[in-house]
């Protein structure tokens, strides 16, 4: 024991050294790199005419860049040759050497066309490394060329967005169906439960969104952005049916829905407003407002044509409720699917990081907004329909205003944000709903509360109460009989 204590002695003061020694040479190494103008003069270089950015998809087949090396001294007579580089080889590959032989005239200069194999849309730079013989030093050109790597256009995206919003409006055309007047009526009257999910979605979900962004992706501000809007966008029509399928109050989930969706119109321009003018200082941010109107005023007439029909075509309504749930199960499943399907590239961009802030989103909100909400002396089930209404978030809000935002390259990367975090949240309500109905607790709690019965129609129990009216009226229609005959 004595001797390998004296051997752990020796390797430390060995080890440290070895660092020391390895450090001292890589920064002897960077000098040596730094030595501009040492193998040939003050040689330069220029891309695509004078371009500091080149715009190139993902393809199979190559693409081209033009590359101009200009003003190199041949007078030393040292041999070298330029090398041409990407940055992120994940992104793109280059491969070309061009060789002290190729240059021609004095000072001398060489003109050509590099290929350029694109692998994956986003970011890259494209530059020049000139190497001497002896394989040591190495000078770097003083100028990048930005490479611009964005994916084609396909015709299944534009039409995607006609499917959804159809299907979107399908679904709230079926769970205005639902609503009960009066009971609206009621919640409008006692606002108390509406205005804390106003403020937990606009207020507590934003403020979670720049935290966490702060927290996990701090140098990265397309992402934190990407962030913000996903908690800033209201819930839709994902938090409703969760609502049901959990026993929340669906008349409060559904109203909470269609307010927020309108507020969304000042409030997204007042949260732009503050964040242009404190953390996102150099970045142009717009609101579109037309398609913020256009799907609020979409959403408001989808939900009102639901209550006509209720209240003219009762029979309807009737067959709606008795389909409701695996009629908006699968229009839900059906939105979330298609979305990941068209933007499955996001999951390339996909980091640990990027996983815990949308982790923690969902998690964060449903946990604090439920308890906002019982020291407000919230009902149990308003409790959780608000806490439902906050955490569970939207892909179609965010992507769109990302695509609005940004240039197509920028928005592409950071699509993964909004995806990522609506699905988790998803995921979340599904082990909520799995645990209830582990334990017996997804049931209604307080029933006996006016505003916080859930509105859906059970057809198995109307269908006995009905056949109990009718057999007691039947024995009464005997006993009527023997009276008479007796």
């Amino acid at each position: 024991e004595s001797n390998m204590n004296q051997v752990v002695i020796v390797n430390w003061p060995l080890k440290i050294f070895m660092v020391i020694l390895c450090l001292t040479i890589s920064e002897c190494f960077c000098a040596v790199q730094g030595q501009y103008g040492q193998i040939a003069g003050a040689w330069n270089i220029s891309y695509e005419g004078g371009e500091t950015e080149k715009l190139l998809t993902v393809s199979d087949q190559m693409q081209y860049v033009n590359i101009t090396i200009f003003n190199v001294d041949l007078s030393a007579g040292t041999d070298f040759h330029f090398e041409v580089h990407v940055g992120d080889p994940k992104r793109a590959l280059v491969e070309r050497r061009i060789e002290r032989a190729d240059l021609q005239g004095t000072p001398a200069s060489w003109q050509g066309e590099v290929s350029v194999q694109t692998r994956k849309f986003g970011f890259t730079n494209l530059y020049v490394t000139l190497h001497a013989s002896d394989g040591v030093t190495v000078e770097r050109s003083a100028t990048d060329l930005t490479l611009t790597i964005a994916r084609r256009e396909r015709l299944d995206e534009k039409i995607f967005n006609y499917t959804a919003s159809g299907l979107l409006l399908l679904m709230f055309l079926n769970l205005g169906g639902v609503l009960d007047l009066q009971r609206l009526k009621v919640i409008f009257l006692r606002p108390i439960a509406v205005t804390i999910g106003f403020c937990t979605s606009y207020i507590l979900m934003p403020s979670l969104a720049l935290a966490l962004g702060y927290i996990f992706l701090p140098q990265l501000k397309e992402l934190q952005l990407a962030l913000f809007f996903t908690a800033l966008s209201p819930s839709g029509g994902l938090a409703n049916i969760c609502a049901i399928f959990l026993k929340g109050n669906v008349n409060l989930s559904i109203a909470t829905t269609t307010i927020n969706s309108l507020m969304a119109l000042a409030i997204f321009p007042l949260w732009i407003l503050i964040l242009t003018q404190t953390l996102f200082v150099n970045t142009e941010l717009d609101v579109p407002f037309l398609d913020l109107a256009i799907s609020a005023t979409a959403l408001v007439c989808a939900i009102a044509l639901g209550m006509l029909l209720r209240l003219f075509l009762p029979k309807t309504t009737a067959l709606i409720f008795r389909f409701l749930k695996p009629f908006c199960a699968c229009l839900s499943l059906s939105l979330i699917g298609m979305t990941v399907g068209i933007n499955a590239f996001a999951f390339k961009e996909l980091t640990i990081w990027i996983f815990l802030a949308a982790l923690f989103l969902p998690i964060l909100g449903y946990s604090l907004s439920f308890g906002i909400s019982k020291l407000l002396r919230c009902s149990a089930t308003d409790a959780l329909t608000i806490s439902i209404e906050t955490s569970v978030l939207n892909m179609t809000v965010p992507i769109m205003l990302l695509q609005h935002c940004f240039d197509e390259v920028r928005a592409d990367m950071t699509l993964i944000v909004p995806i990522t975090a609506a699905l988790i949240s998803l995921v979340m309500m599904i082990v909520i709903y799995a645990v209830r109905r582990v334990f017996g607790w997804n049931k209604n709690e307080d029933g006996a509360a006016f505003e916080s019965k859930v509105e859906l129609i059970d057809i198995e129990t109307a269908n006995q109460s009905e056949a109990s009216a009718a057999a007691t009226t039947t024995q009464v229609e005997k006993f009527e009989s023997y009276k008479e005959v007796f």
